[in-house]
């Protein structure tokens, strides 16, 4: 049973964890502590009534656990309490990460353009569309300046 849930889950486990961790040395561990995680409750021998649910809230459990532990890392948060009393959610993940990156945002060497869409989309909490009616760029170059903006935070992120 082990060896079939990892063929058959392995692919969507490893691009779940790389779409959340953003490189390849952190997506490896969280496919393995996932996989770890859905293997030490299948030893359990609870009942699993659908298979599918349980991998997807191991993942997203582990995955959480993860980001925490950055989050406390990155942050010097050492008091378990302050992180345990908000609840950890991918928005509330997402938006640790990005007030860091907002932080930092001349470190990424981004266009005039660039850093104004993405500091009105995730500072300001702007729609596109409210982000072209303030300073007059078409909402196709908002996406493109966003789409931008993202791929070079992503190549420097994690440096």
């Amino acid at each position: 049973m082990k060896e079939e849930i990892f063929n058959n889950y392995y692919d969507k486990i490893y691009k779940y964890s790389l779409s959340k961790t953003k490189n390849i040395e952190d997506t490896k561990d969280l496919v393995n502590d996932i996989f770890v995680a859905i293997f030490s409750y299948i030893n359990k021998n609870i009942e699993i009534k659908k298979l599918d649910n349980l991998i997807w809230t191991i993942a997203s459990n582990c995955w959480k656990k993860k980001a925490i532990m950055y989050i406390k890392d990155h942050n010097n948060i050492y008091d378990d309490r302050i992180i345990d009393s908000v609840p950890i959610n991918d928005n509330f993940i997402d938006k640790i990460i990005y007030d860091d990156i907002i932080k930092n945002i001349d470190k990424y060497q981004l266009t005039k353009n660039e850093e104004i869409c993405f500091l009105s989309y995730y500072k300001e909490d702007l729609s596109i569309k409210e982000i072209s009616n303030k300073y007059h760029i078409s909402e196709s170059n908002i996406k493109y300046y966003l789409y931008n903006s993202r791929k070079k935070i992503k190549e420097k992120y994690h440096d």
